[in-house]
């Protein structure tokens, strides 16, 4: 693991932090100061995935950034049981609870905005708002290569085939923007899944992944949410943007022209000021 470490030129530039939290050793980020903001990545990825963010967003807020189990640097400490949103929620429980985070606004990316809207569900009053970028939780097929991963015994095999090639090919599909793909993006994405455990953990996840309670649980989110999506999304549709719409009490919806599944990737200056600003209403509705 230190070594995997050691060759992230992301990790070697960022202080982060390890807090135990029950199964797992949560590896995360802790910048800034102010009203807190939860950063939640996605299916495949870790918290490098806002690289781009929280510089801006900690000038105004304490933003927390951390890996997922089965993501990261993140790493297990005894047996995986079910990895499905339920475990996710509560690792976010614990996570706030460790931190002493009363309250925050959760932002959540694919998987990420799935498992944030799943623990507002859960825990209301631990929730301030709601950003979702390009969000999983509604119960829909995922594309092909993410439903092969949930079938038993191929799930693991495919993991254990990724290579810098097929990570490029899935962060092509990704981005709309042409360029968005380098080689140090390709070997960060690629470093921790090296690991055993984390190739494991995520067959697990992909398998126990379903969305059903989550979208039944929408109408009774009371919190305001901010959809934000990419008009050119190849993994989730753009129109499902309306179906979170008519669901979620409180929501509205930015969407980005020429922009694919990962806003706050291709276009974080824009991505930045709108969480920002929805931040900051939300925090003060609440008080």
């Amino acid at each position: 693991m230190n070594k995997a470490r050691q060759a992230s030129e992301y990790l070697s530039q960022v202080p982060t932090k390890t807090v135990s939290l029950g199964g797992f050793a949560v590896h995360y980020l802790d910048r800034g100061e102010g009203r807190p903001l939860i950063l939640v990545h996605g299916g495949g990825m870790w918290l490098y995935s806002y690289r781009h963010n929280v510089g801006d967003l900690s000038r105004d807020f304490r933003v927390c950034a951390l890996d997922m189990p089965g993501y990261g640097y993140t790493e297990p400490l005894g047996r995986i049981g079910p990895m499905g949103p339920g475990t996710m929620s509560e690792t976010l429980l614990k996570f706030m609870d460790a931190l002493g985070i009363g309250s925050a606004v959760l932002v959540g990316h694919s998987w990420g905005g799935g498992w944030a809207l799943h623990f507002a569900a859960r825990h209301p009053s631990r929730v301030d708002g709601l950003v979702l970028i390009d969000s999983s939780g509604l119960n829909v097929r995922d594309v092909p290569e993410w439903e092969l991963l949930k079938v038993p015994v191929l799930g693991p095999l495919l993991l254990r085939c990724v290579t810098p090639r097929v990570v490029a090919k899935r962060l092509e599909r990704s981005y709309f923007l042409p360029g968005m793909v380098t080689p140090d993006l390709v070997r960060e994405v690629l470093l921790p899944l090296r690991f055993g455990h984390n190739r494991r953990i995520q067959a697990r996840i992909s398998r126990d992944q379903d969305w059903r309670e989550t979208e039944e649980a929408l109408p009774g989110i009371r919190q305001p949410v901010l959809v934000i999506w990419g008009d050119r999304d190849r993994y989730l549709d753009a129109g499902l943007v309306s179906r979170f719409l008519q669901a979620l009490p409180r929501a509205e919806a930015h969407i980005l022209r020429n922009c694919g599944h990962s806003p706050h990737e291709e276009f974080p200056g824009e991505a930045n000021a709108l969480i920002a600003a929805f931040a900051k209403k939300a925090v003060c509705g609440t008080r």
